[in-house]
């Protein structure tokens, strides 16, 4: 046997150079013959595919990283003693109302809490004790209203806004007890009551009361976030802003350290938004116009007024474009430098792959399949994005696209009228 493998390997050896060649290319034609085969079994048998209408909004957009600017100051906590505040993060305060409670130590602050928070329930049972369930009349409602208080204490909770929990918290604790009631469990009150009483004497009320409080010296809005930049930008004047004092600006507040601070008090709800950008990017814009700001990295998006650069010299190359909104919050309160989105157009159609397009008859449009059966749909490209595009939509247009059709995005032979099955 291996005396005649030798001979059927020598044979081969003794293959003249042309002969060779052929069995090469040979070889490649078959290989060229299975490809084509294959490409074709893939286009005769392609298999439908589809994509269902849906509105979808995209929009031209203008990215750049702007510094926020606020009228605000620090409030400082008293050295020495434990500063706790007394209005939650984004509340508005009165000139001279109480925003913290100062206290001699961690303990005392704690146990006067603790103090605090017991007295509140012990009114709460005092107060259910007395009355009927309430309004809500059924179970079934009643745990719908608890399913929803959950689901806001584990979003809350999720963004760290805790005071927030705190009252979701105590939202259903009330409608846990009233469920208990409704469905005629006996709740002990007294026994709850005299508990209560019992932990408020343990705490010896007069060694913990505060020793001082923190007041507002203006208006505003209280936010428990500092970075240490409060004073560091000339609020005044940051509608004339040129750029190199905004990117001396930015510079400044990307290396930043945060402070010990309690927190702020933002004495004006006019706040700014100022970036460097490109003349040739902002040329469909003008002053006093209004603009969708969206911060990238959240779903956070503001209506800002063009105070300056959009009407930009000719020649100019770059602007500093300043944006102001009169909306505060808690999110806004802790801006800073933010990569933003400018929005300068939207668009709002159908959303969906570059293959459904077609031309039939010298206009665009896509094919959708009603019940089996191909129907064509005329429309025109709104909007072209890396790999989809926006078609138009008009609810009140004929032979148009519908909400909810079931557009083709790959088939074979497209034709109106033709049936699948």
């Amino acid at each position: 046997m291996a005396k005649e493998q030798k001979e059927k390997i020598k044979k081969l050896n003794k293959l003249s150079a042309s002969q060779k060649q052929s069995l090469a290319i040979v070889f490649i034609l078959v290989l060229i013959a299975v490809y084509i085969i294959t490409q074709c079994y893939s286009v005769m048998n392609m298999r439908l595919q589809t994509q269902t209408a849906l509105l979808s909004t995209v929009y031209d957009e203008i990215e750049a990283t702007a510094l926020v600017v606020r009228d605000e100051h620090i409030v400082s906590s008293q050295s020495g003693s434990v500063t706790v505040p007394s209005v939650s993060n984004g509340e508005k305060v009165k000139n001279g109302g109480q925003l913290a409670t100062v206290f001699g130590s961690t303990e005392n602050a704690a146990a006067y809490a603790s103090y605090l928070e017991l007295e509140s329930e012990l009114a709460y049972y005092a107060q259910m004790e007395s009355q009927a369930v309430g309004q809500v009349t059924d179970v079934e409602s009643l745990d719908a209203d608890i399913l929803q208080n959950v689901n806001s204490y584990i979003r809350n909770n999720a963004a760290k806004d805790f005071q927030s929990c705190k009252a979701d918290s105590a939202l259903l604790n009330d409608k846990f007890t009233r469920r208990q009631m409704l469905i005629g469990q006996d709740i002990d009150f007294a026994s709850i009551v005299t508990e209560i009483t019992s932990q408020m004497d343990a705490i010896n009320l007069n060694s913990c009361k505060p020793v001082g409080y923190v007041s507002a010296d203006a208006s505003g809005v209280f936010s428990d976030y500092t970075d240490g930049l409060e004073q560091a930008f000339d609020y005044k004047s940051i509608e004339e802003i040129d750029a190199e004092t905004l990117q001396g600006y930015i510079e400044n507040a990307q290396t930043a350290v945060p402070t010990e601070d309690m927190g702020k008090l933002i004495t004006s709800f006019d706040w700014y938004m100022c970036a460097v950008v490109n003349t040739a990017d902002i040329a469909v814009l003008a002053d006093g116009a209004k603009v969708d700001v969206a911060v990238k990295g959240t779903d956070k998006v503001y209506t800002c007024k063009i105070i300056s650069g959009a009407d930009s010299e000719l020649g100019q190359e770059q602007a500093v474009l300043v944006l102001k909104s009169s909306e505060m919050s808690s999110d806004i309160a802790s801006l800073r430098v933010e990569d933003i989105q400018i929005r300068t157009q939207e668009y709002t159609g159908i959303k969906v792959s570059p293959d459904a397009v077609h031309i039939k008859d010298g206009e665009k449009g896509v094919y959708a399949l009603v019940s089996s059966v191909v129907e064509w749909r005329k429309a025109e490209v709104l909007y072209t994005g890396k790999d989809f595009v926006v078609l138009s939509y008009s609810a009140d247009e004929g032979g148009g696209i519908k909400l909810y059709d079931e557009i083709i995005i790959k088939g074979k032979e497209l034709h109106d009228g033709k049936v699948y099955t």
